[in-house]
């Protein structure tokens, strides 16, 4: 008992040194120079704001985004984007031949070494739209995949393929197209399940399918197997920012200069999540990277002004002047470290996550979050036990399959992980499931 009472006195003595005394210090000199010196920095954090709100009006993810802006969703701009995507894809398809194309893949299916199975779960959706005209998401992610591939002389270690679920196939032109050129993998109902699809429910619909592609993906013998959904668009990096992450975060950890194998049981990775849903304050991880960022910032600012005091102060100063300096010096430290909290926030965490986005060596793995399935990376030994489980549980409007496979990873302590930042994107503007706009403008522009 003696020796806690110890410890939390000499605890209590070391934050009375830390942060009492400074501030008592600085209350007993507060005088009309400390006065002007605060107005001074509220003047800063006032003109800051003003200049954050005149620039971030036009960052889709910060604070202030079209904060008084009530013209609606900016369609033209989503029509642009969509359109590149389209012409850049038609270019592609001219430039290949069917025949050569299909037998490729078709012959990586039968290889021992197989590295990646890559499914495009897709499904029949409104192929046009007044405001955004053709949409073509499908063949936009088709093309860009084979484009990534071939860039990246991956040919012989990838087998990418159309995971055709919808209710008739046979109607889904789009995808009937696509399968001159890519492997096409379909999902046949019954007369009899298409009678009870009111009863199954969407989520429960999507799960099934979900499990029909996984299924399909491993009877290719990969060692991944990759789901991604017809909407979510790769990036020109993401098979190198795979390589690297599985060869140096995966499979292998270096440890005191020697690469080990690892042991750690995972079940996937997530290749991206909507970033409108990875703000500082919805995970414990991304609010510790927030308040990191403040501290190496305002720590910079610190030590310079520290080096300037330094050079400035003379050879020999009094006990009272030391306290004062010190005092000055942690208010500084505090003050900045709340402001730069302020920029980073209202800025918003995808413009600095983006900062890793110039090399495929900066992309990190972090904790993942329970949110979104639209690209997954699993490794192949794990899809039999998902499943084996995705059979055994029915998904509602209240249990989708992101909350299933949550807790799938909890009930069986496994890791799951989240590239950053993403090395898809999002581009489903019209949403097959709702059969509806997708409200959240900011992931399309």
């Amino acid at each position: 008992m003696c020796y806690v009472l110890y410890y939390c006195r000499t605890l209590f003595n070391f934050i009375k040194w830390l942060i009492i005394t400074p501030f008592c210090c600085f209350a007993r000199q507060f005088t009309r120079s400390r006065l002007v010196c605060l107005i001074k920095i509220l003047s800063v954090y006032m003109v800051t704001l003003i200049v954050l709100f005149i620039i971030c009006q036009k960052l889709p993810y910060s604070y202030f985004y079209r904060l008084y802006d009530s013209s609606g969703i900016n369609f033209a701009r989503i029509r642009i984007l969509n359109d590149q995507r389209r012409f850049k894809a038609r270019k592609v398809l001219s430039e290949l031949n069917p025949n050569e194309t299909r037998r490729m893949y078709l012959e990586n299916a039968k290889s021992d070494h197989l590295k990646y199975a890559i499914g495009v779960v897709t499904v029949a959706r409104k192929n046009f739209i007044s405001e955004v005209g053709e949409l073509k998401y499908l063949t936009q992610v088709m093309t860009q995949l084979h484009d990534v591939i071939a860039k990246c002389g991956a040919t012989n270690d990838v087998f990418p393929f159309i995971c055709n679920v919808d209710l008739k196939p046979e109607d889904f032109d789009e995808a009937l197209h696509l399968a001159q050129y890519f492997p096409n993998i379909t999902k046949l109902y019954s007369p009899t399940y298409q009678q009870g699809i009111q009863r199954t429910g969407k989520t429960e619909m999507e799960k099934q399918d979900y499990v029909f592609c996984l299924e399909s993906a491993l009877q290719y013998n990969p060692d991944y197997v990759i789901l991604i959904e017809d909407d979510a668009y790769p990036k020109d990096n993401f098979l190198e920012v795979l390589e690297h992450l599985i060869e140096t975060k995966l499979e292998t950890n270096i440890r005191r200069g020697e690469r080990t194998h690892k042991t750690v049981r995972w079940g996937w990775v997530k290749l991206m999540i909507p970033y409108s849903l990875t703000k500082y304050h919805r995970n414990w991880f991304f609010f510790c990277q927030w308040v990191a960022l403040a501290l190496l910032l305002s720590g910079i600012v610190w030590l310079a002004y520290c080096f300037y005091i330094e050079c400035c102060s003379s050879t020999q100063e009094s006990p009272a002047n030391i306290i004062k300096t010190y005092a000055r010096s942690f208010c500084v430290l505090l003050f900045t470290f709340i402001y730069f909290l302020l920029i980073i926030w209202i800025i918003g965490r995808a413009y600095y996550v983006q900062v890793r986005s110039f090399s495929p060596y900066l992309h990190a793995l972090e904790p993942g979050t329970s949110c979104c399935t639209p690209a997954l990376l699993f490794p192949s030994n794990e899809v039999p036990n998902i499943v084996k489980y995705l059979r055994s549980i029915k998904c509602s409007r209240h249990f989708p399959l992101d909350f299933a496979l949550d807790n799938y990873r909890i009930d069986n302590k496994i890791k799951q992980y989240l590239v950053s930042p993403n090395i898809f994107s999002h581009i489903g503007f019209y949403s097959s499931l709702r059969q509806s706009y997708n409200t959240n403008e900011a992931e399309f522009v």
